[in-house]
């Protein structure tokens, strides 16, 4: 069976193994064999759910972490990422993710609701790195300020809950991020 599109054909499993030419992982994530400029290589989430927790007030922290298994060397890593927060604090902190120590600041936040304990602080971010060597790599969200101050933070709890001071509303919230491998 053959998928047609545009001038392209796409050849599906035959009897007796993969005719030559055909997509698969391992030829996708191989440095030098085919993979289309900007294909998903490989994708991660990576999810915070390890309750309430506070954020110190400092000049750098990064708020929660994980790791990923990069493919390729030549490859680009794209990351998004969700957070919630709770109660006020820095209005600027320099919100960003680092990917095996290299910084990128593609991250904001917004304070919803009234001023208080009890209002919700959406942060996300879309960031890009090049030039991340293959293997387990690393990668985290956190603030940087560029002034050096310290107490500095965009919110005071991560993934608030019904537990005093949140509201009793809530349920147990979980922020995450996800990790694209994409080809060059």
């Amino acid at each position: 069976m053959a998928i047609v599109l545009g001038n392209t054909t796409i050849t599906g499993l035959a009897a007796g193994g993969l005719p030559a030419g055909s997509i698969t992982a391992a030829n996708m994530a191989s440095s030098g064999s085919w993979a289309p400029s900007g294909a998903v290589i490989r994708t991660t989430a990576i999810r915070n759910s390890s309750g309430r927790v506070t954020i110190p007030g400092s000049q750098t922290y990064d708020i929660f972490s994980g790791t990923f298994t990069k493919e390729r060397a030549d490859s680009v890593i794209i990351a998004t990422f969700h957070m919630f927060g709770e109660e006020y604090s820095s209005g600027n902190c320099g919100i960003g993710m680092k990917c095996d120590g290299n910084w990128d600041h593609g991250g904001a936040y917004q304070y919803n609701g009234a001023w208080g304990a009890y209002q919700t602080t959406v942060v996300y971010g879309i960031h890009r790195w090049t030039g991340i060597a293959a293997g387990s790599r690393s990668i985290s969200v956190g603030f940087r300020t560029l002034d050096g101050g310290g107490g500095n933070r965009p919110f005071v709890y991560l993934n608030p809950n019904s537990s005093t001071p949140s509201d009793n509303r809530n349920q147990q919230i979980v922020s995450s991020i996800f990790v694209y491998e994409v080809a060059p």
